[in-house]
């Protein structure tokens, strides 16, 4: 009775270990994706400050599209969580 008692103890605690492994594994694969699809955006992000600031300093623009290429690199800033210095979002 006790070696029964044994061999069922031994398959519970390996199904439930295999059980959290493949747990971790799946929590693990959905972190790196969140961690590629984030590193993704705050790239395009950047590219698109990088490319508005280009079109300011290339002095081709009138004041209005000055304005808002500066608007567009500030709401672009503050999507990658960029704050002005005093600055509050309430």
């Amino acid at each position: 009775m006790k070696e029964e008692k044994f061999k069922k103890i031994v398959v519970a605690a390996t199904v439930t270990a295999v059980t959290l492994l493949f747990i971790l594994i799946v929590f693990w694969v959905y972190q790196l994706i969140s961690v590629s699809v984030r590193n993704r955006e705050i790239q395009k992000l950047q590219d698109e400050i990088a490319y508005y600031q280009e079109l300011i300093e290339s002095g081709n623009l009138s004041i209005d599209e000055v304005y808002t290429a500066r608007w567009w690199i500030e709401k672009r800033a503050l999507e990658l969580g960029m704050k002005y210095p005093g600055y509050s979002a309430e």
